[in-house]
């Protein structure tokens, strides 16, 4: 078996109304996402088989939508694909070295990396017959705990109006059947003490609380909020520092008796430097954009092999593939807490819709699909009716 063709396929999508699930921008504004791209992976073997991966087509820059699908998919189709196309894909592992290789300094070669990586795991699930946790060494637990993110935090603390709506988002959460949450801060220490505030006034004692600072905060800062989340029993302070900072973020976890996280170190050469000068409580890692599972089963080796937790990030563009790709990674994982959950899913046109069956979450669970690769179906006539080639 070879791998006879690797094709990008930039799909883009208008939501039919903005998501609110995203963090509020440092000046006030929010980040509303009114449309969604991605680019879908399919590499085909000798034999006819295929595999599907999931490329990011869209990031944040400040508070605007950028768009980086057309650099992802001429990654994919100019630079990787021709490290492959003849090889064999169950090489995956020499595979993800050579191709990592060849977009090493590209802005957004890791994007690329991820999506191809991600579609060798289906394509190599499917050639032999077996689930990609099984690859992965088997799976610890048959469903996935999910937290809702990102809840945007409020941005004037002395607001009612910002109250209210917080509290009901959260129980129109609790309700679905979500008990873990994580918050949309970096919005000043009072502001995002607020939100915690009210989120644990919301949920009870029984439910789990992030914030996410979205690197905001300098050191000092940083712990003072840090000291004052403690006494609402927040269960981690994600990305509190700027990601050059590795010494505070070790410091940090040091001082404080809350786990201090990061999803700001996504190469495996990051996370074993920061393991390397203390211990930083809990590693985030996105298949979808941090070099596919191979990058981010790395890293959960590298945080299991120091007893320290692993969560699976599932960025707000996810798709059924990239979600499907996760919960996977998941379910593989030894010291996993949670797994990230898009609240929005469902409105996605690229989530649910493009899979002829579809991924079921209860009860803030998400179950892991059974079935040889990824064990989902893309429907394709509905996703490549979003394709420009």
């Amino acid at each position: 078996m070879r791998v006879s063709e690797v094709e990008a396929f930039l799909c883009r999508a208008v939501f039919r109304e903005p998501i609110w699930s995203l963090q509020p921008w440092r000046d006030g504004r929010y980040r509303w996402a009114d449309r969604l791209e991605f680019v879908l992976v399919r590499i085909t073997s000798s034999d006819g088989l295929v595999g599907y991966g999931e490329a990011k087509g869209v990031r944040f820059k400040g508070p605007e939508i950028v768009s980086v699908g057309e650099e992802c998919k001429r990654l994919v189709e100019k630079v990787v694909a021709p490290e492959l196309v003849g090889r064999d894909p169950l090489d995956s592992g020499v595979l993800w070295w050579d191709m990592r290789r060849k977009v090493d300094g590209e802005v957004y070669g890791d994007l690329a990396l991820s999506g191809v990586d991600v579609a060798l795991w289906d394509l190599k699930g499917k050639a032999l017959d077996v689930p990609v946790y099984t690859l992965l060494g088997g799976k610890y637990r048959s469903r996935v705990r999910l937290y809702a993110s990102k809840v945007p935090g409020i941005i004037d603390p002395k607001s009612e109006d910002e109250a209210e709506t917080l509290a009901k988002r959260l129980n129109e959460l609790l309700k679905e059947g979500y008990t873990a949450f994580k918050l949309g801060g970096g919005l000043g220490l009072e502001a995002d003490l607020r939100s915690v505030e009210i989120a644990r006034e919301t949920v009870g004692e029984g439910c789990k609380i992030m914030l996410d600072a979205g690197c905001a905060y300098g050191f000092e800062e940083a712990l003072e909020l840090g000291k004052k989340l403690q006494k609402f029993g927040v269960e981690w302070f994600e990305a509190p520092l700027r990601p050059s900072d590795l010494d505070g973020y070790v410091r940090l976890a040091s001082e404080l008796d809350l786990k201090v996280a990061t999803d700001v170190h996504p190469k495996p050469r990051q996370v074993a430097e920061l393991l390397s000068r203390g211990k930083v409580d809990v590693f985030l890692s996105d298949v979808t954009s941090s070099g596919g599972i191979t990058a981010s089963k790395m890293i959960a080796d590298l945080t299991g092999l120091r007893d320290v937790e692993f969560s699976t990030h599932a960025g707000w563009h996810i798709t059924g593939v990239g979600y499907a790709a996760s919960v996977h990674l998941s379910a593989a994982v030894p010291n996993l807490n949670f797994q990230e959950g898009r609240i929005h899913y469902d409105a996605n046109p690229f989530g649910n819709a493009i899979l002829a069956k579809p991924l079921r979450v209860k009860d803030g669970f998400l179950q892991v699909p059974e079935g040889a690769g990824l064990g989902i179906e893309v429907d394709e006539k509905k996703v490549l009716r979003y394709a420009s080639r």
